[in-house]
Formats: structure tokens, sequence, C-alpha cells
């Protein structure tokens, strides 16, 4: 006989909200930041379990609902920090107002989560997705329940508690490097040079962050290899090309940071443009099926 489990609980909802906010905005700051962000998924189910282990009647249920509501956070806030900025780029808004921010996130985190239940059968069922971080999470949550079960006789070690401290040991030395660098100024946040050979402008470096260690070792060794290419054919070839036509005056420095302020940057914009668009037509069939059998499950109801 099946038991039956709580699942939406007091503890797993206020703890949904807190990660919800931790992790959104630690994805706004990493995609501000490094110009990507990262799944709060995994974190999240670690973070979860080990904190609802310290409750006696904690179950995996809790620990899916806590995950799920983090995720969706984190994600929320990627959605705000790659549109918003698109107005201030375009020259719409002069600044950021936060009530027209909160306004614009909550509209658009409703309709994303009113949009799931027609392209669901879409995007999960019909569409060849993979889904590895869906699947990874999953594994973490079943690992970790019968981690707990194991370690409820207080004979084996817990996993799950030692991968919280892991994560927290983590955030706790990028939390003393940042502070040395930018705090105290200790050392400097990164490490470049710029150099000026017969007129073209040509610089490369190295940022110093702890946090692109994390966000390389999360999203692997391909995306890694783009981004770093990425920063390659602005640096290297494309920043030489366009100072080398155009011509620079004042200070080297200055002069290449303005350049690929103002013009170089735009590639990468029109490389991620090209990326959506993309992506939107390859799953253009599975979206159009799935909403035509929404519609027609609507009709019929």
């Amino acid at each position: 006989m099946n038991k039956q489990l709580p699942e939406i609980t007091i503890k797993s909802v206020l703890l949904s909200i807190i990660l919800s906010m931790i992790l959104a905005g630690a994805n706004a700051y990493l995609g501000l930041f490094a110009g990507m962000t990262v799944s709060a998924s995994i974190p999240a189910a670690v973070i979860s379990m080990g904190i609802l282990s310290l409750f006696k009647n904690s179950n995996i249920l809790e620990n899916n609902i806590v995950q799920t509501a983090a995720s969706a956070g984190e994600s929320l806030a990627a959605g705000v920090i790659f549109t918003i900025p698109a107005l201030l780029l375009i020259g719409y808004w002069q600044n950021f107002n936060y009530i027209e921010v909160a306004k614009i996130a909550s509209i658009g985190g409703l309709i994303g989560v009113l949009f799931t239940v027609p392209l669901r059968r879409a995007l999960i069922l019909e569409a060849n997705l993979l889904f590895p971080e869906g699947i990874a999470t999953a594994e973490v949550l079943k690992t970790g329940e019968k981690a707990r079960n194991i370690s409820s006789d207080e004979t084996q070690p817990n996993n799950v508690t030692h991968g919280l401290k892991i994560l927290s040991f983590a955030g706790l030395t990028g939390a003393v490097m940042k502070l040395a660098q930018q705090g105290f100024s200790l050392w400097g946040s990164a490490i470049e040079g710029i150099k000026s050979f017969g007129g073209s402008i040509f610089g490369i470096g190295c940022d110093l962050s702890p946090a692109l260690l994390s966000v390389g070792y999360i999203v692997g060794r391909n995306i890694s290899i783009l981004v770093f290419s990425g920063g390659v054919l602005s640096w290297l070839v494309a920043i030489p090309i366009y100072s080398l036509t155009y011509g620079w005056d004042g200070d080297i420095h200055q002069a290449a940071w303005t350049i690929w302020n103002t013009k170089i940057r735009y590639l990468g914009v029109g490389a991620m443009v090209v990326g959506g668009i993309w992506s939107l037509i390859k799953l253009a069939k599975p979206l159009v099926s799935g909403i035509l059998s929404s519609v027609n499950t609507f009709s019929h109801i």
C-alpha cells in the first residue's frame, strides 16, 4: 500500500520563498556579470535536502516542491536581466524603475506559468528534448532520499549534509575573495593587457572571480569554449579591425573599452538573437501541434 506523503507544507513553502529570492538574486548577479545564467535546480535540491533533513518528517516531495519553486525564481530573474536592459539599449528607458520592473516580472512569470499548460505536451511529451538538468535533479533527489533513509539510524554518514557543507564552504570562499578584491582592494579583480600594433588595438585579459570558475564548471566545456571564442573574436579580431579602419584617440585603454561597449558587444547580442530564432524554428512544429491539441481538448470540455 502506498504511503501518502505531505507535499505542500508550511516549511516547504517558506523555504521555497527564501531560496527563490536568494537564487534569483544570485542568478541575476551572475547573468549581468558573466553574460549567462545557470540552472538552480540541483543547488536548490541539495540545499533543500540539507535544511529539511533537520526536520523529522521531511520527504522527497517537499524537496521537489522547494527545488521547483527555487528554479522558477532563478528563471524569472534570468528573464528579467536578459530583456529589461534592452529597453536601455534602444533608448526607451533612461533608468530602471523598481515598481515597473517588478510589474513586468510578475506578469511575465504568470504568463510563463500559464503557457506551460498548453505547451507541456509539445515540449515534454512530443518534442525530442533530453532535459538532462531535470533528469540529474531527479537523481539528486532520489539519491538524497535514499541517503536520508540510510542515515536515519545514525550509523551512516549523511551525504546530503556533506554536500550542503561543500556548498556553504564554496559560497564563503567566494564571498571572502570578493570582499578582499573590491572591499579591501588587496588585489585586483582582473588581469588585462591592451596594446597597439600598427594602429590596431589588441587586448587580452582574465577575470579573477571565483564565480566564473563555478559557472564554467556548471555549464561545461563546450559552452565555456564558445564563451572564450567570443572573447577572442572580439578582442583579437573585431576590435583590431575596427580600430584600424576608423581610428581611435586618447588613452588606449579607454578607447578599447569604448569600442567594445558601443560597437563590438552588439556582435554578441546578434549571436544570441540568431540562436533564439533558430531554437524557435526547431521547436515550431511541436509548439504548433501542442497548441492545436490543447485548443481541441478545451473545445470538447
